[in-house]
């Protein structure tokens, strides 16, 4: 079955008891974050808020969170069995990356059911929560994708970004980084000196948020196609209102909006509590969203998600945002040829900052090639990237951490450096180094860590023609089936 639409994800998940309806009355000022966080970190169910402090009349009076937020809820998003593992899950995904399915176009949608213009706007009608304490103000996208079109090309782009309501109802400050998608799609306006056209989409299938947080390369075709191929259905889209930005049909609600490139309308925006767990980004004016148009089904669902990991917490984006972005990143690195990759894993925690590579390495230097081809391709990721051989399970983190100890000698040349642009979001980097309204981006010192065996050392006849002794802990045949058979006699 295909999950296109919100309320068909929901009733799935309420059927294998994977959703908590949330009926007590909560506060969208901190309380509601809080709620999300401890059940995330418990990777606890997905959450439908129905009684929300100050909204019991609104147009809308819910919000859905923690969508995707284990393993297993990834897994049946994917039609997959629920026990599918990571591996499983990455290994799927690559293989769709590779296939597209043409959205169809249709007249109308739930999504058109109301339509409010001009005046009558108010952002203040959704329940928008205070996620952070410090945060700048109330951010109204968290998990809401942001559709921009290339002015050329005319091909769209869905991504997720973040932004808050600004100071009236009616605007929405954003953090637009130049490297990003729709970033360079704004470079473009500015040169033309026009107004970009943006809108933003909430509650829809979970392959959309997937597909909207991930760096996915589509060269004259949008995410519209990938997520098609990845929920096994073409996605229905409709006519924007007052663009010509096209989004799904069955969305709950669609923010529509012009980001004016003149900076004398941009507005205050930030700090917000980002994805390493810190406040990232110092008030400051940034391009705002002038909101023109707000579309809706009738008792529409707002989706939104609280962000930032710490060393023993646990958040949504990470069960969803690492296998994806690692199958991406595989991927790519086929399709530009780069011949042998076995495996791409990224940590958890740390949303595929730290990555792993195997390889079955069939030349000296291979494990470089690998690092350069992926650093020309990854934007924001990958920062300390580990390349392992074959016989490494990159998804197993003794294995990784095994190599990194007997396959690495920094005299021999295994730790490489490279500066390129990095994420604005990181706290290790100095906050003047990753002003992005200065410099577009942030910047990065990459390492690449080669943890395969070093092919500058000879093969020794003692070691059946290795350039490693051969690994000890593994009986023989023989006796690995003497002691199968006798393992209960043993007292075990």
């Amino acid at each position: 079955m295909a999950y296109d639409n919100l309320r068909d994800w929901i009733a799935r998940l309420e059927e294998s008891n994977q959703l908590k309806r949330i009926t007590a009355k909560v506060d969208w000022n901190l309380e509601l974050e809080a709620i999300e966080r401890r059940v995330a970190n418990q990777q606890g169910p997905a959450l439908l808020f129905e009684n929300i402090k100050d909204y019991e009349n609104a147009s809308c009076q819910k919000l859905f969170a923690n969508s995707l937020g284990t393993r297993e809820r990834v897994a049946i998003a994917l039609n997959l069995p629920g026990e599918t593992s990571y591996r499983g899950i990455v290994e799927f995904l690559k293989e769709r990356l590779g296939q597209f399915v043409t959205p169809v176009t249709v007249a109308s949608g739930p999504v058109k059911e109301n339509i409010v213009i001009g005046d009558a706007v108010n952002l203040y009608e959704f329940p928008v929560p205070k996620w952070h304490e410090l945060d700048g103000g109330r951010y109204i996208i968290t998990r809401g994708c942001v559709v921009t079109m290339d002015p050329d090309t005319k091909v769209m782009n869905v991504g997720i970004y973040r932004g808050m309501i600004g100071d009236d109802e009616k605007s929405i400050p954003v953090l637009l980084t130049r490297s990003q998608h729709w970033g360079i799609h704004f470079s473009k306006y500015v040169q033309r000196g026009e107004d970009m056209p943006v809108a933003i989409v909430y509650g829809c299938g979970p392959a959309l948020q997937m597909c909207a947080s991930t760096h996915i390369h589509h060269p004259g075709f949008s995410e519209y196609e990938v997520i098609g191929s990845i929920q096994g259905e073409a996605v229905q889209l409709v006519k924007c209102e007052t663009s010509d930005l096209y989004v799904p049909a069955s969305a709950e609600i669609v923010i529509e909006g012009r980001i004016s490139t003149d900076p004398k309308t941009y507005q205050m925006e930030g700090p917000f509590g980002e994805q390493p767990g810190c406040y990232s980004g110092t008030r400051q004016l940034r391009p705002t969203i002038r909101v023109e148009c707000i579309t809706y089904r009738n008792a529409p669902i707002f989706h939104g998600g609280t962000a930032g990991n710490d060393q023993h917490g646990f958040i949504e984006q990470n069960s969803w945002l690492t296998p994806l972005t690692s199958a991406t990143y595989w991927k790519a690195l086929e399709d530009i040829g780069v011949p042998n990759i076995t495996g791409v894993w990224g940590d958890l925690i740390c949303d595929a900052t730290n990555l792993r590579i195997s390889i079955d390495k069939i030349y000296r230097e291979h494990a470089n090639q690998v690092a350069t081809a992926f650093w020309g391709l990854a934007r924001q990721g990958g920062k300390n990237l580990i390349i392992v051989d074959k016989d490494i399970d990159v998804f197993d983190d003794d294995a990784v951490n095994w190599a990194l100890a007997y396959r690495t000698n920094a005299e021999m040349g295994d730790f490489h450096f490279f500066r390129t642009i990095g994420s604005p979001l990181d706290p290790s980097v100095p906050p003047e180094q990753k002003d992005v309204m200065k410099y577009g981006s942030s910047k990065w010192t990459r390492v690449f860590i080669d943890a395969t065996v070093n092919w500058d050392m000879e093969p020794r006849e003692e070691w059946d023609g290795e350039r490693q002794p051969p690994s000890c802990t593994k009986p023989s045949a023989d006796v690995a089936n003497l002691v199968n058979r006798r393992w209960q006699e043993y007292g075990f």
